[in-house]
C-alpha cells in the first residue's frame, strides 16, 4: 500500500488543536481535582464508624464504578434537562460525569493505601495524644499517599484519557479537534495519527513525573 501521508492540514488548522489541547487540559485538570477530593470525602464517609456515613458511601462506590462512564455521561447531557429543566452544558455535563465517576475509584484507591498501614500506627497516634482527624491528617494519610502514588498515577491518566469520549456530546477536546481537522481536507490517517501522538506524549511525562515522585516519597522515608 503506497499511502501518501500528507500533514498540511494538520499545519494549516493547528489553531484547532491547540484549543482542543486546552480543552482536554481544563477538563483533565478540573475533574481529577475534583474527582480526588469526592474520593477522599467518601472513603472517610466509608471508613466511619457510624452507619449512617458508611452506607451511602458504600452506595456511592458501588453506584459509580459499576455504570460505564459513557451513560453517566450522556445521562448528565440528556437526562438531566428532561428531569430538571436544566441543559448542562458539555463541559458542565462532562465534568460531572468525570468527577464522580473518578471519585468512586479515587475512593477505593485511598482505602486500600489506608487500611495497608499497620493498626498499631492509629494506636501510636492516640498514645500520644492525638485525635482521629490529627491521625489522619499527620500520621495516616502522609504515609498511605506514598504506597498509592502508582495506582493514583494510573487512575488520573485514566480519567485524562476518558476526557476524549467527552466528544461524543460536542465538547471540543483534542480528539474532537481531530475530527474536524480530519473534515476539512479529508484526511483522517494524519489528523488522528497527530491527536494520538500529542496524547501518548503527554502521558509519558506524567508516568515519567509519577516515577520521580514515587522515587523521592521512597527516599524520604528512608
Amino acid at each position: 500500500m503506497n499511502y501518501q501521508w500528507d500533514f498540511s492540514s494538520v499545519l494549516r488548522y493547528q489553531n484547532l488543536l491547540w484549543d482542543g489541547l486546552w480543552g482536554t487540559a481544563l477538563l483533565s485538570f478540573s475533574g481529577v481535582i475534583c474527582a480526588m477530593i469526592i474520593g477522599l470525602v467518601v472513603v472517610l464517609a466509608r471508613l466511619s464508624p457510624y452507619i449512617l456515613l458508611r452506607a451511602p458511601a458504600v452506595g456511592f462506590v458501588n453506584f459509580f464504578r459499576n455504570i460505564p462512564f459513557i451513560v453517566q455521561l450522556f445521562w448528565f447531557f440528556y437526562a438531566v434537562p428532561v428531569l430538571t429543566g436544566f441543559q448542562a452544558s458539555p463541559f458542565l455535563a462532562a465534568f460531572s460525569a468525570l468527577s464522580l465517576y473518578g471519585g468512586a475509584y479515587f475512593a477505593e484507591i485511598y482505602r486500600a493505601g489506608i487500611q495497608s498501614l499497620e493498626q498499631g500506627q492509629w494506636e501510636g497516634a492516640k498514645a500520644i495524644g492525638l485525635g482521629e482527624f490529627a491521625t489522619l491528617r499527620y500520621v495516616i494519610l502522609p504515609q498511605a499517599l506514598r504506597r498509592i502514588v502508582p495506582p493514583l498515577t494510573t487512575q488520573i491518566i485514566e480519567l485524562a484519557k476518558l476526557t476524549t469520549v467527552a466528544s461524543t456530546i460536542a465538547y471540543f477536546e483534542l480528539l474532537y479537534a481531530g475530527k474536524l481537522i480530519a473534515d476539512q481536507d479529508l484526511r483522517p490517517i494524519e489528523a488522528y495519527t497527530t491527536v494520538a501522538f500529542i496524547l501518548i506524549t503527554i502521558f509519558i511525562i506524567v508516568s515519567f513525573l509519577s516515577v520521580r515522585i514515587e522515587r523521592r516519597f521512597q527516599a524520604s522515608a528512608r
